[in-house]
């Protein structure tokens, strides 16, 4: 005979009435509990992964800046590196509950065979808030950690060798006035630190050929390319202003002395290095013909179909002129709107910089 007890658990386990709330009772804190845990482990995962790429950036902004300044401190570029982070960091910090970092940015210079190497390596630890349930669990926080490092080194290996065609406008408007400065004397600054850059650069002279072309409807002029960047400079710096704009002659001749087999040849008899090939393309007004412009455009898409970098430069110029250089720029970033004295010279800076190679890579 079977006992009571047992015998009414078995009609319970029968009994079909009132089972879903029974089930629901027992499973719904395991459900709640397994969700809250995806949940924390989900944010740990997504703030692991925004470090990274945070301190990944900011190494490598800072081992690379470290090689383009010789006079940065090691101080100014931890607090450079731990600005940058910050602000790599400043937009995520809202999606996280109660979230915290705490950074610490190692900078060691190596010196060999004359040429330093700097490693920058950024810790970063991350916490924020768990879940409620997690913190009734007994849990307060979670903590995630990252490391970022990165080497660079400014060497002559690194340089590269490189050939760039400048096609600058001269035409009449470059000598309105613009901040108490005639637009050419601006110009002839900015072309003056680009140039400077490449003389640091290359101090050897082994890297770097470089000429220009002028252009107005009047005349083009033409500095052929030269291993001695100070050539350029003294053709760019006698520029007179005058004349409308047709920017076609000056933009062909720059394209036919980059990708010119003599160019390369002249390269490999000195350093056995196949070239990488720019023209910078800047202008301050529209050609004063829509061929002009269809012209420009079709010598433009040949530039880029054969490998060489375009990077085009607006001066306070009208509507036209920047679709123009818009269209021929490699990529948009390639395309600079400097409507302003400081901004036409900042951008051959970048320019400089980023076509004089510095070699700077993730190590970790």
């Amino acid at each position: 005979m079977t006992s009571s007890p047992i015998r009414k658990f078995t009609e319970l386990l029968k009994n079909t009435d009132g089972n879903f709330a029974i089930m629901l009772s027992l499973t719904l804190p395991v459900v709640v509990i397994a969700a809250s845990l995806a949940l924390d482990t989900t944010n740990a995962m997504s703030m692991k992964t925004r470090m990274q790429n945070a301190v990944d950036s900011a190494a490598l902004a800072t081992s690379t800046r470290l090689t383009q300044e010789e006079d940065l401190t090691i101080e100014e570029a931890r607090v450079f590196a731990a600005t940058f982070l910050e602000g790599q960091m400043k937009e995520d910090m809202p999606v996280f509950a109660d979230m915290s970092v705490k950074p610490t940015i190692t900078i060691t210079p190596v010196v060999n065979d004359g040429t330093t190497v700097w490693t920058v390596a950024i810790s970063l630890t991350g916490t924020q808030s768990v879940t409620p349930l997690a913190r009734l669990m007994g849990q307060e926080s979670l903590r995630v950690g990252v490391i970022g490092k990165s080497q660079s080194a400014s060497t002559e290996a690194a340089q590269g060798a490189l050939s760039m065609a400048l096609v600058l406008d001269r035409s009449g408007s470059m000598d309105w006035d613009l901040e108490g400065q005639r637009k050419i004397d601006v110009l002839k600054t900015a072309v003056g630190g680009l140039i400077s850059q490449f003389e640091t650069a290359d101090p050897n002279r082994k890297y770097v050929r470089l000429g220009a072309a002028s252009y107005s409807t009047y005349m083009t002029g033409f500095q052929n390319l030269h291993w001695k960047p100070e050539k350029t400079r003294d053709f760019v710096n006698a520029l007179p202003a005058s004349g409308g704009t047709d920017s076609t002659e000056a933009f062909n001749w720059a394209l036919q002395k980059v990708s010119s087999n003599s160019e390369i040849r002249k390269h490999k008899e000195k350093t056995g290095e196949v070239p990488e090939k720019f023209i910078v393309f800047m202008t301050d007004g529209d050609n004063n013909y829509n061929s002009a412009d269809s012209s420009t455009k079709l010598l433009c898409d040949e530039a880029k179909g054969e490998g060489i970098e375009v990077y085009t430069v607006a001066f306070a110029a009208p509507t036209r002129g920047k679709q123009l250089l818009a269209y021929c720029a490699t990529s948009a970033d390639h395309f600079y709107d400097a409507n302003s004295s400081a901004d036409l010279i900042a951008a051959f800076e970048s320019i400089g910089k980023q076509a004089s190679k510095v070699a700077s890579r993730l190590t970790q």
